[in-house]
């Protein structure tokens, strides 16, 4: 098995990255309403990161620099058939270097109630000072934190 992690550039990728987007994140929890289009996911600072395995992709989240030295780790899924498989523990891990590559040494992320104990298992706490304004306070989400070690 051969895993990449790419920061989204063409049209197919965009395609699947908003695909497995669309299903996981929207239709999988009775939501309408997913918008390919919204400027944000290509903001010069926001990272859309597509995880690949064996060329095809499975995995999406968006890493959003904060340019403060920490990132925002948003909207994580893996492709429904493939959950439960480690495929998002080696997300993490790759998006953690990846973020380290681009400088961060700490990461936010708004996790749903329900993946607590995944992030608390890869390493991630809850926030217990002052998190970024931009992590948002969504119902049914834990803000939680990560240190990356340089």
């Amino acid at each position: 098995m051969k895993y990449t992690l790419i920061r989204i550039a063409d049209a197919a990728d965009w395609q699947v990255y908003h695909a497995i987007r669309r299903s996981s994140l929207w239709e999988e929890r009775g939501l309408d309403g997913y918008d390919d289009a919204r400027p944000q996911e290509r903001f010069a600072h926001h990272h859309a990161l597509l995880l690949k395995l064996n060329e095809k992709g499975i995995g999406t989240t968006r890493l959003d620099d904060l340019r403060d030295g920490t990132g925002i780790v948003r909207l994580v899924a893996i492709t429904a058939s493939l959950r439960r498989q480690g495929h998002g523990r080696v997300l993490d891990t790759m998006v953690e270097d990846y973020a380290r590559g681009i400088g961060l040494s700490g990461l936010f992320v708004s996790a749903a109630s329900d993946a607590e104990r995944f992030y608390t298992a890869t390493g991630w706490t809850r926030v217990t000072t002052q998190a970024p304004e931009l992590l948002g306070d969504a119902d049914g989400c834990v803000r939680m934190t990560k240190s990356i070690v340089p």
